[in-house]
């Protein structure tokens, strides 16, 4: 026996009023039309559940068998079910994941994490570094809340973004340096040594594009997959690196080194925060997204939600 939800709704009213027409008022019901479910359901459950007398609806032994049941399973709907969840980031205990790249740990992480243990100290934060296919169905499975950072190859249609902000690339060169001024020559960067990081990111690859596209070649003595190095050896040497902005102003306030910009106008990229649409109405990602975007987001109407689509 299937019985609808609406016809339940209507017993607990009419046992609580008394009445067919109180009953729909209270329900927001027309009379005729709470009169049409109360035949359903006595159809339904094969019992007049309610007999008229003395101008009101007395209920029968099997309306008062199931109304303490029917109210039980009427509140625990409308409390778990249908009630719109709730998260609480102070009492929260979950583990916050956020796919994040080399870079994107030092933009994104140190701000993040002190903002969450704040908000949330209960909580654990974890960041970890995926390929993009890997990246789609961790997100897709609520394995990675969050991706941040430059991620060109989320692009499919369950995937929703929202820019943050934007940046370029810059060159840096220790403090001292023959280099001197806020832009270095084209001259002075081919005839330069250069460091390259091949971290795996993406961020790098304008950058590599617009130099093949007018045949500039570095002469590149130093490569390393990892960023952390940088601040020392170019310190300690005439040695130019091209990487992106903030961390490159990042390495600069706490190192002996400064931010040149580079002989050729690099085109500035965004930095995204993206998400599975599985999780677009969670209420924890909804929070987690906004305290992102109230960290990082630009101030500016571009800085907008859209669709991988």
């Amino acid at each position: 026996m299937r019985t609808d939800l609406n016809l339940l709704r209507l017993l607990v009213a009419v046992y609580d009023t008394g009445s067919v027409t109180a009953a729909a008022a209270q329900l927001k019901m027309s009379q005729p039309a709470a009169s049409a479910a109360l035949a359903r359901l006595r159809e339904s459950l094969g019992d007049p559940l309610f007999i008229r007398q003395a101008g009101a609806m007395l209920p029968t032994p099997r309306a008062q068998r199931i109304i303490g049941k029917t109210r039980e399973v009427i509140g625990l709907i409308d409390a778990d079910i249908l009630r719109s969840a709730i998260f609480d980031p102070q009492k929260s205990r979950d583990e916050f994941v956020f796919c994040l790249s080399a870079i994107g740990e030092i933009v994104f992480l140190p701000a993040l994490f002190n903002f969450l243990r704040e908000a949330a100290p209960q909580a654990k934060v974890r960041s970890v570094s995926l390929p993009p296919q890997q990246l789609e169905e961790a997100l897709n499975q609520g394995a990675v809340d969050l991706a941040l950072g430059y991620f060109p190859d989320l692009k499919q249609g369950n995937m929703y973004q929202q820019r943050l902000f934007s940046h370029t690339l810059v060159c840096m060169v220790r403090t001292g340096h023959a280099i001197q001024g806020a832009r270095m020559t084209l001259s002075q960067f081919t005839e330069a040594e250069h460091a390259f990081v091949q971290d795996g990111g993406r961020s790098q690859e304008m950058f590599e594009a617009e130099l093949a596209s007018r045949k500039i070649v570095r002469n590149i003595v130093l490569r390393t997959s990892h960023y952390m190095s940088i601040p020392t050896i170019i310190a300690d040497s005439d040695l130019v690196v091209v990487l992106p902005g903030p961390v490159g102003n990042a390495f600069a306030d706490s190192s002996k080194v400064r931010v040149v910009l580079p002989p050729v106008e690099i085109p500035s990229y965004d930095l995204k925060q993206h998400w599975h649409r599985r999780f677009h109405n969670d209420p924890k990602l909804i929070w987690l997204r906004s305290v992102v975007a109230q960290l990082f987001a630009a101030s500016d109407a571009t800085a907008g939600v859209f669709s991988g689509e």
